[in-house]
């Protein structure tokens, strides 16, 4: 499952494929000499304290854009926030959180590489299954985690 996303809402660590630059024509031709066409690789490094602006890295070189330039950049991923994924099995690719988080998560069988299942995905939990351990994951908690299918 490949999902056609904004630049501006990929996770911190996730890759993607750009498609299309729907900007002006001369900021257009600016990112284009940056690198910025169809089909190249693009990551998200580092997001700002609050949020904006965001870190990627195209073609070995890192890049600052801010949000209202980077949603109108559309990239296609195969990855996806774990709260958006539905029912099925997943890669657990990424975890945005510090060590207690990450803690938190191994207890119940989440750790990066590991696949897991997601059981329900209704309302403000996240229902899965890990190891044979099932359980349920707030929206919040969810959002940290960048899954991919198998």
């Amino acid at each position: 499952m490949s999902m056609v996303v904004p630049l501006s809402k990929m996770c911190e660590g996730e890759m993607g494929k750009i498609r299309k630059l729907e900007l002006p024509p001369l900021t257009r031709e600016r990112l284009c000499g940056l690198g910025f066409v169809s089909g190249e690789e693009i990551q998200l490094v580092r997001v700002a304290p609050f949020g904006d602006p965001k870190v990627f890295r195209i073609k070995g070189t890192d890049i600052t854009l801010r949000e209202d330039i980077s949603m109108w950049i559309l990239v296609e991923t195969s990855s996806v926030p774990l709260s958006y994924a539905t029912n099925g099995e997943y890669f657990v690719s990424i975890i945005n959180g510090g060590m207690g988080l990450r803690e938190r998560l191994r207890m119940v069988g989440i750790e990066v590489g590991k696949k897991i299942t997601v059981t329900g995905n209704i309302g403000k939990r996240i229902e899965i299954n890990a190891n044979g351990i099932r359980s349920a994951l707030s929206r919040g908690q969810a959002m940290r985690i960048v899954v991919r299918e198998r």
